[in-house]
C-alpha cells in the first residue's frame, strides 16, 4: 500500500493528507475516546501521506544537486 501512495504525484499526495486532517477536524469533534481513536487513525494515514509527498520533494532535489 505504501508504494501506491509513494505513486502518487506530490501535490495530489499533500493535497490529500491535508484534507484528511482538516475534514476530520470539522466533522468529528473530540466528545469521546472512540471518536479520539478514529481520530487518531485518520492522522496517522495522514502523516503517511504527507511524509510521502515531502519524501518525494527531497529525492527530486537530490537528484538536481
Amino acid at each position: 500500500m505504501i508504494n501506491k501512495i509513494k505513486a502518487l504525484p506530490k501535490k495530489a499526495a499533500f493535497g490529500i493528507g491535508m484534507t484528511l486532517i482538516f475534514v476530520s477536524g470539522f466533522l468529528l469533534p473530540n466528545d469521546n475516546w472512540t471518536e479520539m481513536i478514529i481520530k487518531g487513525v485518520i492522522f496517522g494515514i495522514a502523516f503517511i501521506f504527507i511524509a510521502a509527498a515531502a519524501d518525494k520533494n527531497h529525492s527530486r532535489k537530490d537528484q538536481q544537486k
